[in-house]
C-alpha cells in the first residue's frame, strides 16, 4: 500500500469497504432511519458521491466531533418509501466475480431498470459507462430502480 496522497487499496479492501457502506445502507432502510454516520474516509466520500449520483443518498454531511470526522449520510425516501429499495452485493471479499465484455453486452440487453455496478481500473462505474469505455472488471453488485 502506498502512503502517498492518492493510496491505492487491494481489491479485498475495496471490496470488504464498499461492502460495509452497502450493508450500512441496506439495514438503515430496514429501520426506516432517515440519517446514520460513519466515520470518515476518502473511499466512502467516493463511494458517496457514487450513490448521491443515482439517488440511492439524498445527501451526506461531514462534521467533526472530539477530534473524530465523521460523514452524517440521509437517505433518499419518497413519500415514507426508499427510492432503491432493492441493493443486492455480487462479489465479495471471499468470492469474487469479474465479468468479460461480451457478458457484459448480453447483461445489457437483459437487465431491464437494473444498474450493475463494476470495478474497472477506470474506478467504479455502472455497467453502462463500462460499455462505453469498452472495459470489463469486478461486478461489486447491483440494484433497481
Amino acid at each position: 500500500m502506498s502512503t502517498g496522497s492518492n493510496p491505492v487499496f487491494p481489491i479485498n479492501l475495496h471490496n470488504y469497504k464498499i461492502a460495509y457502506l452497502i450493508n450500512l445502507i441496506n439495514i438503515n432502510k430496514l429501520r426506516k432511519n432517515l440519517c446514520f454516520k460513519i466515520i470518515y474516509t476518502k473511499q466512502n466520500l467516493i463511494f458517496l458521491n457514487f450513490f448521491k449520483k443515482f439517488n440511492i443518498i439524498y445527501k451526506y454531511t461531514i462534521l467533526q466531533k472530539n477530534n473524530l470526522i465523521y460523514i452524517n449520510v440521509h437517505l433518499y425516501y419518497y413519500k415514507n418509501f426508499p427510492v432503491c429499495s432493492n441493493f443486492k452485493l455480487i462479489t465479495k471479499p471471499s468470492k469474487k466475480f469479474s465479468i468479460s465484455y461480451q457478458t457484459l453486452r448480453l447483461l445489457q440487453k437483459k437487465s431491464g431498470n437494473s444498474i450493475f455496478i463494476l470495478s474497472t481500473p477506470y474506478g467504479l462505474m455502472t455497467h453502462q459507462d463500462a460499455l462505453k469505455k469498452k472495459t470489463t472488471g469486478l461486478v461489486i453488485g447491483f440494484f433497481s430502480i
